[in-house]
């Protein structure tokens, strides 16, 4: 088997049947599913730092090879979530179907494809200001960072603070989130993906 395709199994495998077999109904919870639909980004920026290095000969190559890195990206995502909400419906079934409500899981996949393709696009930026090797350095430092920022974040946040920060990660606000949030990226995504393109037909 390709190593390839045996890290996608593995990556599907723990998030997909193993988290939720842990978490069970709290797989459900509308935070938890919302980092699930972030999940492309951290899986599409070093696939999009090897594909868009370098320069390309047209417009189209460069749009075909982004929207490809994105699609699958945010294919294996959609697929990781469902495979959750599959695995905790077998394993806690109780006569029903236990699935999120539909605006919000459409929400989630608007907002994980413009994020998803958001993801490529910049890695495909740093890609051919640097090189591939530099881009991945750069994003798993920014990766990092953030993991960092947000935990010092959270220990130094007061209690009103943490209070209301969780009183507004609803699935009504996530879901507005989603949408609003999916539509200022589409927006941004076609311009980053035109500079992006003249950059690399420009070499």
């Amino acid at each position: 088997m390709a190593r390839p395709t045996l890290t996608v199994l593995l990556i599907v495998a723990l998030f997909g049947i193993l988290v939720p077999c842990y978490k069970r109904y709290d797989f459900l919870d509308p935070v938890l599913l919302a980092a699930y639909f972030c999940l492309p980004l951290v899986l599409v920026a070093p696939l999009a730092a090897d594909a868009l290095a370098g320069s390309a000969d047209s417009l189209n190559a460069t749009i075909q090879r982004a929207l490809l890195v994105a699609l699958y990206g945010w294919g294996l995502g959609v697929v990781i979530v469902a495979a959750g909400v599959i695995t905790v419906n077998a394993t806690t079934w109780h006569e029903r179907m236990l699935i999120p409500g539909g605006t919000f899981l459409a929400a989630g996949v608007w907002f994980s494809a413009t994020a998803a393709l958001a993801a490529v696009i910049a890695a495909g930026l740093l890609a051919h200001l640097f090189s591939a090797a530099t881009a991945k350095t750069i994003l798993r430092l920014l990766f990092l960072a953030t993991l960092v920022v947000m935990v010092l974040l959270a220990r130094a946040a007061s209690p009103e603070m943490t209070g209301a920060f969780w009183r507004h990660m609803t699935s009504l606000e996530l879901t507005r989130i989603g949408f609003y949030g999916g539509a200022a990226l589409a927006a941004a995504d076609v311009v980053a993906l035109a500079v992006l393109a003249r950059l690399r037909r420009a070499g």
